[in-house]
């Protein structure tokens, strides 16, 4: 089959643009690992995870521009993409998403304490109040009469 200049050039762009994508997904991956400090058995699954988003990626973008053939100028554009992305947009992006990051955790955690705000005004009131006030009441008898029996020399103890 006999591919124009004009179909090569279109699926070098597109694979340019694909390198774009996979310097994007490996931030988003880099960000993740930075945000929520994974341990190495997480960063190892995150790993697998990005080569197989990555992989799919790559079909993809070849499926697009080539139907999948594979030529050196689609490797080429992916390439290119990648560093083009590494020198013009990486650092902004990082930043972009750490703040992002960053942003949604506080939220997160601030929805989280309104929330649970209630339940734990239920608890303190119907549970610990309770528990607090019957310990009381249970522990009154018992001073009294540990301090009225000492009076005894039966209950004494011998020194």
């Amino acid at each position: 089959m006999v591919i124009t200049i004009q179909s090569q050039i279109y699926a070098f762009l597109v694979t340019v643009y694909g390198g774009f994508v996979l310097g994007f997904i490996y931030d988003i991956f880099k960000v993740t690992r930075r945000v929520f400090r994974l341990k190495k058995t997480f960063s190892n699954i995150a790993d697998i995870i990005f080569w197989l988003f990555g992989t799919i990626t790559m079909l993809y973008f070849m499926y697009i521009s080539n139907y999948v053939e594979i030529r050196f100028y689609s490797f080429l554009g992916f390439a290119i993409g990648i560093i083009l992305y590494y020198v013009l947009l990486s650092h902004f992006i990082i930043q972009a998403l750490i703040g992002v990051c960053e942003f949604a955790i506080k939220f997160l955690k601030k929805m989280a304490e309104i929330i649970i705000y209630p339940a734990r005004i239920i608890v303190v009131n119907f549970i610990i109040v309770p528990y607090k006030f019957t310990k009381k009441i249970l522990t009154l008898p018992v001073a009294f009469l540990k301090n009225n029996l000492t009076h005894f020399k039966i209950f004494k103890r011998k020194k």
